[in-house]
């Protein structure tokens, strides 16, 4: 997961934490945010009227003694309180414009200085201001000026720029100082280290650091450092190595492979000119002169952030399996249906005859049944893809969504899709992120704090909506938004969850710059099901389990796709109850 449920901000119904279903204190926040809507556009307008402005400065104070009495309001409620702050902020930036737009200079400069007593400043605040055109004429304040150096300072001291080079020569210094700011952030920000009991984090970090110190060249570094992340076992906390020498590490050729019942199977074939060399359903039996398991055992597993057995398999016999430097081709023992044996050398270099699948798949299947595959939630081609197909879907007599091949993106996209299968306000995980207070460790010691917040609603108009039988096909490449997608899903108790257990792994990462121009990400917030069920490190088990085997995959069959006809034909009994 990435955005949240708040990403669409005025297009969708919100309500929060702790208190999601307080009418009150919704109207109180959909209050603030009508104040500052109405003042912005006030300020944004060209003509830059006086009454407009004083109206806009007046809205504003409204604004912010709401926001104060608010936020007083809910001290036990740190999700909403913080929803509040940052309206409050953005109540302190219109008002400032207000101001500069009457020259009113120095309130306007003390609304800018007031921003960095805030109860929560931003750094990129400094780019929302150098982008408001009404604060031009304050430009050359040295007040202004220091409240943009603040910012700035603000942004170094958690950016780390002066250990995040992009110098592709990396001094051993430099080396150390990246591992220490991985090992760093991780210690204070992951979120999941009940999930690796047995993993002494800090000796970790004391064993690799010799290891950083000898990989000399960028390469050899990165190769360290992608293998220091998997130490935590999660799929949301990875190292990924500078996209100057990515075609070092990632590239492969244009075949695909999975782990099937046992066998490593090849099972697509992207490019025709490979079409004569390899077959969907060959067996690869080695890799390079050695045997597949202890391959991907030696080469593959230390370099796979995951989080669960699914996801290991998935990203170390189809992802990452066949994945090396582009010069070097790969040598694979194959063995066809018949057991007949053979090798093929692949190239990993580009191929630009790779056929590249499409993010979305529709059509309609026998018995009037609608089958939408959506392969990632990083766009709104699915929304838009579904908004197409609606008027078919509409008198569909039954709907297959199918993510067994879609691995996350923006949670908000999946909450559009669920939109058009109920009027009912759509459940949001519940989640938790660590809560860190220097001054309680100085007083108490060692202490672990979490702040918590519950599951969210997410509500929008819809003219037409489908009502008829859903099932949602998901397996272990189904990720992080599209298990988002799931919870929600079966918050609803909307239709079928068909296929395989999902991954396991969703949540928010921290990302940041490593030294040469890598980058890192950690996962800082713990998702669960609305009801507290945990699915991260696990997965969410489907109602039914199918999946698809060595003599489906040679003979061009879903079997996950037949099953799911059969029950929307009522030909076997559906475990869920949809809603009316």
């Amino acid at each position: 997961m990435r955005y949240g449920w708040t990403a669409l901000g005025a297009a969708c119904l919100l309500s929060f934490s702790v208190h999601a279903g307080d009418a009150s204190l919704q109207q109180q926040y959909a209050h603030i945010q009508d104040l500052n809507n109405t003042s912005w556009r006030l300020v944004s307008a060209p003509s830059g009227d006086p009454q407009a402005l004083a109206k806009a400065v007046e809205l504003s104070r409204q604004s912010l003694a709401s926001a104060e009495q608010m936020k007083a309001a809910l001290r036990e409620n740190a999700g909403l309180a913080l929803e509040v702050t940052q309206r409050h902020s953005d109540a302190l930036r219109i008002l400032a414009s207000a101001y500069a737009l009457q020259n009113d200079r120095e309130h306007a400069l003390a609304c800018l200085e007031s921003l960095l007593k805030e109860a929560w400043v931003e750094a990129s605040t400094a780019d929302l201001l150098a982008k408001n055109h009404a604060l031009d004429r304050l430009r050359d304040e040295p007040r202004y000026k220091a409240v943009i150096a603040a910012l700035g300072r603000l942004d170094s001291q958690w950016r780390a720029p002066a250990i995040a080079t992009t110098d592709t020569e990396l001094d051993e210094a430099h080396r150390i100082a990246g591992l220490s700011l991985f090992w760093s952030e991780a210690r204070y920000n992951f979120v999941h280290f009940e999930l690796v009991p047995d993993l002494d984090w800090n000796q970790a970090y004391v064993d690799f650091l010799p290891k950083v110190i000898a990989a000399k060249s960028l390469h050899d570094y990165y190769e360290v450092m992608m293998r220091f992340a998997p130490l935590l076992h999660d799929g949301h906390t990875s190292i990924t190595p500078p996209a100057t020498i990515s075609n070092e590490f990632y590239a492969r050729p244009a075949i695909r492979t999975a782990m099937i019942d046992g066998h490593v199977l090849v099972t697509e074939v992207c490019s025709p000119k490979l079409a004569s060399q390899v077959r969907v359903g060959d067996e690869v039996v080695s890799v390079d002169g050695q045997d597949v398991r202890q391959y991907a055992q030696e080469r593959v597993e230390p370099y796979a952030s995951t989080s669960t057995p699914q996801d290991t398999l998935v990203h170390v016999y189809d992802y990452r399996l066949l994945q090396g430097d582009h010069r070097q081709p790969v040598t694979l023992g194959l063995k066809d249906a018949a057991g007949r044996l053979r090798q093929v050398r692949l190239s990993r270099e580009n191929d630009p005859s790779v056929q590249v699948a499409p993010t979305v798949d529709w059509r309609m299947l026998p018995d009037g049944v609608a089958y939408l595959a959506i392969h990632e939630f990083e766009d709104d081609d699915g929304v838009k893809a579904f908004e197409r197909a609606l008027p078919q879907i509409l008198h569909a007599k039954g709907l297959i969504l199918d993510l067994r091949r879609n691995t996350g993106g923006s949670d908000v996209v999946g909450a559009q899709i669920l939109s058009y299968l109920t009027d009912r306000p759509l459940q949001g995980s519940r989640s938790r992120t660590q809560e860190y207070a220097p001054v309680y460790r100085a007083d108490a010691g060692p202490y672990t704090a979490w702040n918590e917040w519950e599951a969210g609603t997410f509500q929008m108009e819809r003219a037409q909506r489908y009502h008829g039988p859903v099932v949602v096909l998901v397996g272990p490449r189904t990720y992080s938004a599209a298990e988002d997608f799931v919870v929600a899903f079966d918050a609803l108790k909307r239709g079928t969850l068909m296929g395989e257990t999902t991954g396991g792994s969703t949540g928010e990462p921290l990302q940041f710059k490593l030294p040469g121009g890598g980058t890192a990400r950690i996962c800082t917030k713990h998702d669960s099901f609305p009801d507290g069920r945990e699915f991260v490190g696990k997965g969410i088990a489907p109602q039914i389990t199918v999946a698809p085997t060595v003599e489906d995959i040679r003979a061009g069959r879903d079997p996950v796709i037949q099953r799911a006809l059969a029950v929307l034909a009522g030909k076997e009994a559906s475990p869920a109850t949809p809603a009316p």
